[in-house]
């Protein structure tokens, strides 16, 4: 079992030696983290990071002989308040001034340290882990360097002798830790490193640079005692590796330059074969203990990091966690005002705050990702190696490619490197002629993928028919038997290979119009025919592709080229470069792709001959032509094919971008990947006129339909003002957001789990989902089918992580496991982040009249509530009148207040004859939606009216045909989409309120005052937005929190539970939050047709928001605005005013909430939908057409609010009865399909908690 609390973790720059200008350092305290540790450790709990890596600093609590703990009180004790575990480095560096470094004293006086600390520190953690002295080897080769202070009296061979001198008070140090805590574990860390040869030869020196490189191995060879064992190492003193690894840890021996990582120098080792070879020389645990990069470079380096981490998982490699470091940025040790940029949080040092910190987006985006990726990966080797799993392995997808792993890095890379998550990958290219006898090359470039190059003594090129007979006995061996692979292709020439691999699914992945290339099989359009009737799926690379393929099959979907953004936004950063274009005079105008057929040479010739002071530049392997056509030009460079990770520092450099493709059949169906890498660089891009860059982009993508046009855009481009420059940026950032090759990769991922158990079940016809469908849910039907009798019990399982499943989670305590299928908790109550503004999914705020919620406020919160006088509007008539609006009428067109104080009199006067009886009236709590409640002065008067059959009727007899008019009608038709009358009123109370005719006049005679009272008052996160609320949960729940979980199968006869992966849990009780639709659906043909008729008959409607964030501070002084009028938004969140730190530097964030159901489709999405709300906001004033749009996007709710319609009760009540009996209980507004806010939420998640918990006393199954 792992030592740590969790996986990812985050390290605090704690050195603390006198660095060679004599100045004593601080770290912590220079970075504010001693002020700001509570802060600092809260935001941790967001990306589920509960170990951190701390600094004692022997130097600073060591004066005189005497011990002060005080800097680490607050930290040991806010870290147990907060459930994190610290693993303290005793020694970073430095030591105390009065102590010699060579003396028997040094040792001594750290092993009394060692025993101080630890007894000290035994009261705060379960699971103690030490670092007695920091980097051995590298502080040694740092003496010898004069990084650090050279002890006096030091040997000629000091680096060595300082290893010993550290090693043996390690050594006795370990041992005071021990006797102290016999349960503290010991982490050694050090810098792994590669050297290699130089490239030049230098006078004197051999080239031989492995002596060097062993040479970070002596530290812990010392230790274990291989090395020097007079010094008394033993295997036991090296309990846990700490490998601290960087981009500068590669060097040229010799020379000692770089082997630069962003440039993907080919001769720097991968990290997971230098774990590797670690691991197999100590076979102990290893923490890659220190790790991260700089500026814009930090998001693409944890990818990296991640994917080198899975690769040595699945070597066998005992990997127990990444650490972070720093977490917080920090400065350089020997220049106290260079700050490196290199922390998952910023400081603003220059700002009024100087220890502000600010999240890193893109860090930050890649970060989730990583994390999400390894966790799926990790689980699903978990569940491989248990028991269960043993039989279960990870599913394969066979891949067949006319392309070459090594290749222009595009579509199969970025696809199947994310799929590798799910499934295990074997890519077989195309054969290379071999005289020998035939074999396979195998080669490992990215995690769970296995390239396989055959090596055939067949001259014919690709899969051509000659060649299969040869491979079939190559790849017979490929899968194991009985384990029936997707197989994949990319080219229909594969096809014949297709029969012995027994498929589960065939996938056929049209990237390109292959037929129209150059050198094109005969056979291919035969063949492709041949596999478009066999596969199951068709996939196509772009909207020209699809609307030629979507014809000749069933099952397509179009899956456009999309961006790795947090990539090539290093772009974006114009100080990056690369050395082969850096002499260059600019301007620059670029392109790199396949240099072959698709090009138009013409162009670029007449492009460089029409401006000589133009740099154009060509990166990319030259394919299928002769390097001879290439036109030549002083200002033409070509520099062959680079590796992905240099394209960024080339774009950086470049002033336009060029997609100059020649208009003829082979680019008749192209989507160029690179026109969204382009826009992530935020650079202008000039494009011939290729339909799928015309069609979505000519808006962002200058269009030249003949040279001179093509021309005189790239002298537009370049004559752009800054105004212009930023604009086009804003719109290219618009398009960035709204795709991804991560999203790319889930649906088709869906698609295929969706498909196979189609296959596995046919019996059940179930339709394929759209692509719309699947951004609105990832639920699959199966059928019961046969059933493993081996899976994990669990007491209380809780389905879905939003506000309903934590509460549910934290008040069952331990042995619940919380399932969420996002990678965050939440649910719709989670937060997006977006070029420095924070939007929730739709505007929340916390209210509530219940002490205990407003307790577990205070307690999930703590210093970052606040709470503010709620300020909402309705914009009607091109005025704004406070809500609600029959309370509010001054400052209406005066026909209209008539209209509406009539109405209030007839409906008081004129229908109040016949008392009604029942109940008594709950308050109104709000027939809007907006999830607050009216305040004080709300016009809401309990007496006798008749019961009402509707909600119209509802609406006409409290305020009358006036204000049903002009507001409650229009506004809530819009709402809810469905006729009114359709909807039934007990969730509004059950009997009919009353007009309080005095209140509505004394507002139509002057304006209204601000709402006053406890119910005028909401709260929100000051930081984090809405999300924040959920995360502090998270701190408090004593079970299981598993995300990335996506659950397609209930069983409920058999109390089991099925993910995605493979994985099942036999649950005694299931506690539910997800919509009651979608539950049903994955129990398939288990529920009875009456439970599946009736969830069915279920209406909800959706939602879409609109995020903006705009270049103008201080838009409004409102919360919400209602528009009950013809705008396509129903309200606006403004979400600017929530929390301040909901906005970006100079910014103010806007939410436009639009409600779609079946009855009221969206008349718009995507972009339009984006750009109608912007036209629309300026049209009621929000803003200007003059104020810039710094950030858009789009979230959509699929379940948003359930329809209270007539047969609404019965339905609900046949489903929880039904499931009641298999010990499901329902919790939750789209569980219990009630009207609920986060508040009700939290209550119903604790009234679920306590429901299973009493169940389970009742049966003897709990405690």
């Amino acid at each position: 079992m792992t030592p740590f609390s969790s996986f990812w973790q985050a390290g605090y720059e704690g050195a603390d030696h006198i660095n060679p200008l004599g100045e004593p350092l601080s770290l912590n305290e220079a970075t504010g983290h001693f002020a700001k540790v509570r802060e600092d450790y809260t935001a941790l709990l967001g990306f589920n990071m509960r170990t951190v890596r701390e600094s004692v600093g022997w130097r600073l609590v060591e004066k005189d002989g005497q011990f002060d703990f005080s800097s680490l009180e607050e930290r040991a004790r806010i870290a147990r308040e907060l459930g994190i575990q610290i693993c303290w480095t005793f020694c970073h560096y430095g030591y105390p001034d009065d102590v010699e470094f060579f003396s028997e004293e040094f040792v001594t006086r750290f092993a009394r340290l060692c025993d101080a600390l630890t007894r000290y520190l035994a009261p705060y953690t379960d699971t103690p882990i030490y670092s007695p002295i920091n980097e051995i080897s590298f502080t040694s080769w740092g003496m010898e360097h004069g990084i650090f202070p050279v002890p006096p009296d030091s040997p000629g061979n000091l680096a060595d002798e300082a290893k010993r001198q550290f090693v043996r008070a390690t050594i006795a140090g370990c041992d005071a830790i021990w006797a102290a805590d016999p349960r503290a574990r010991i982490l050694q860390c050090d810098p792994i490193i590669h050297l290699v040869p130089p490239e030049i030869e230098i006078e004197g020196f051999d080239g031989s640079v492995e002596g060097w490189r062993q040479a970070q191995f002596a530290g812990w060879d010392m230790l274990c005692g291989r090395l020097a064992p007079e010094l008394g190492g033993s295997p036991r003193y090296l309990d846990l590796i700490g490998a601290n690894y960087y981009h500068s840890n590669q060097w040229e021996g010799g020379t000692e330059a770089r082997l630069w990582w962003h440039l993907g120098d080919p001769r720097r080792k991968p990290l997971h074969l230098m774990l590797k070879e670690l691991y197999q020389r100590y076979g102990r645990p290893i923490l890659l203990a220190e790790t991260s990069h700089v500026g814009s470079g930090r998001g693409t380096w944890v990818n990296d990091i991640t994917n080198e981490v899975a690769q040595a998982l699945l070597a066998g490699v005992d990997v127990r966690g990444v650490c972070l470091y720093p977490i917080i940025d920090r400065p350089d040790w020997d220049n106290a005002t260079h700050w490196h940029r290199s922390g998952l949080w910023d400081v603003d040092y220059l700002g009024p705050d100087p220890y502000a910190r600010v999240l890193v987006p893109h860090y930050a985006a890649a970060l989730r990702r990583a994390q999400g990726m390894l966790h799926r990966l990790h689980s699903k080797l978990c569940f491989i190696n248990s028991p269960l799993g043993q039989e279960n392995s990870m599913s394969t997808i066979v891949v067949f490619c006319h392309l070459r792993w090594d290749f222009v890095y595009q579509r199969p890379q970025q696809l199947l490197s994310r799929l590798a998550q799910f499934h295990k990958i074997l890519f077989i290219e195309e054969p290379v002629y071999d005289e020998g006898k035939p074999y396979l090359e195998t080669s490992n470039p990215a995690a769970n993928i296995t390239v396989y190059r055959p090596h055939t003594p067949v001259q014919a090129p690709g899969f051509h028919d000659d060649q299969i007979a040869v491979l079939q006995p190559l790849l017979e061996n490929l899968v194991e038997e009985g384990n029936d692979p997707i197989v994949w292709f990319y080219t229909p020439m594969a096809l014949p290979l297709l029969a012995p691999l027994h498929a589960s699914l065939v996938v056929y992945d049209c990237m390109d119009e292959l037929a129209a290339f150059k050198n094109a099989p005969k056979q291919l359009l035969q063949r492709e025919s041949a596999l478009l009737a066999r596969a199951d799926l068709l996939f196509t690379g772009g909207p020209s592709l699809h609307a030629a393929k979507q014809g000749r099959h069933d099952n397509s979907y179009c899956f456009p080229s999309s961006v790795d953004a947090v990539h090539f936004e290093q772009a974006r950063d114009r100080n990056n470069g690369h050395p082969l274009q850096d002499e260059l005079p600019h301007p620059r105008l670029g392109f790199y792709g396949v240099l072959d057929e698709r090009l138009d040479l013409g162009l670029i010739a007449a492009l460089a001959d029409s401006h000589p002071e133009w740099q154009l530049i060509m990166v990319g392997p030259v394919v299928k032509i002769d390097p001879a056509t290439l036109p030549q030009r002083p200002n033409i460079h070509y520099y062959g094919q680079h590796t992905y990770q240099a394209l960024p520092h080339f774009l950086a450099g470049w002033d336009v971008c060029l997609l100059p493709f020649a208009l003829n059949e082979s680019t008749r169906f192209i989507s160029p990947t690179k026109v969204l890498e382009y826009m992530a660089a935020e650079l202008p891009i000039v494009s011939t006129a290729i339909k799928d860059v015309v069609d979505p982009y000519s808006d962002v993508v200058a269009i030249g339909n003949t040279p001179e046009e093509f021309i005189a855009a790239c002298e537009q481009a370049l004559a752009l003002s800054d105004a212009q420059r930023t604009e086009s940026a804003a719109q290219m950032r618009k398009r960035i957001a709204t795709t991804s090759w991560d999203a790319t990769a889930e649906q088709m991922a869906t698609l295929m789990d969706e498909a196979l158990l189609h296959n596995r079940h046919p019996v059940l016809e179930t339709e394929m989902p759209t692509r719309a469908e699947l951004s609105g849910s990832n639920v699959a039907v199966l059928s019961t089918g046969n059933v493993q009798s081996e899976a994990l019990r669990i007491p209380c399982l809780i389905a879905g992580a939003g506000p309903t499943g934590l509460s549910a989670a934290y008040h069952y305590g331990p042995g619940a496991l919380l399932l969420e299928r996002h990678e965050s908790v939440g649910g719709w109550c989670r937060s997006v982040e977006d070029n420095g503004f924070t939007f929730d999914y739709a505007g929340h705020i916390m209210f509530s009249n219940d002490p205990y919620v407003l307790q577990l406020y205070e307690m999930l919160l703590g210093d970052n509530l606040h709470w503010q006088n709620r300020e909402a509007w309705v914009y009607s008539n091109d005025v704004f009148t406070r809500y609600p609006f029959q309370g509010a009428l001054y400052g209406l067109p005066p026909d209209v207040i008539k209209e509406c104080i009539v109405g209030a009199i007839e409906a008081r006067y004129g229908e109040a004859a016949e008392p009604a009886t029942g109940a008594v009236v709950k308050p109104l709590d709000d027939c809007c939606a907006d999830g607050s409640a009216p305040d004080e002065n709300t016009p809401v008067r309990e007496g006798c009216a008749k019961k009402t059959q509707n909600f119209e009727q509802f609406i006409h007899q409290v305020w009358g045909k006036g204000i049903a008019k002009h507001f409650a009608v229009p506004y809530n038709k819009k709402l809810w989409t469905v006729p009114l009358s359709e909807m039934e009123t007990s969730w509004l109370g059950g009997r009919v309120p009353l007009p309080d005719l005095e209140q509505i006049i004394q507002g139509a005679l002057e304006p209204s005052p601000p709402p006053m009272g406890p119910n005028a008052r909401f709260g929100y996160p000051l930081k984090g937005g809405f999300q924040a609320l959920m995360e502090g949960f998270l701190p408090h729940i004593e079970g299981q929190l598993e995300t990335g979980a996506k659950i397609v199968q209930v069983q409920p006869r058999e109390h089991l539970l099925t993910l995605a992966d493979g994985r099942r849990y036999r649950y005694d009780h299931l506690v539910s939050t997800l919509p009651l639709p979608e539950l049903i659906k994955m129990m398939g043909d288990a529920a009875p047709a009456a439970v599946q008729e009736a969830a069915a008959g279920l209406q909800h409607i959706s939602v879409k928001c609109v995020n903006l964030g705009i270049n103008r501070e201080n838009l409004t002084d409102k919360h919400w605005i209602y528009y009950p009028g013809e705008t396509i938004f129903h309200r606006i969140f403004v979400q600017g005013n929530a929390s301040p730190h909901c906005n970006a530097p100079g910014g103010f964030g806007i939410t436009c909430e639009i409600t779609y159901s079946p009855h009221k489709p969206l008349p718009v999405d995507g972009q339009a939908l984006i750009d109608r709300c912007i036209e629309e906001c300026i049209q009621v004033g929000m803003f200007t057409k003059e104020d810039k749009v710094l950030a858009a996007n789009i979230v959509d709710m699929p379940y948003a609010y359930v329809i209270y319609d007539h047969t609404r009760a019965q339905h609900v009540s046949t489903v929880r009865t039904w499931l009641a009996k298999h010990d499901i209980v329902l919790a939750g507004r789209y569980s219990e399909w009630e009207y609920y806010n986060s508040d009700h939420a939290f209550v119903a998640g604790k009234n679920a908690a306590q429901k299973v918990k009493a169940l389970q006393r009742k049966d003897g199954t709990g405690s």
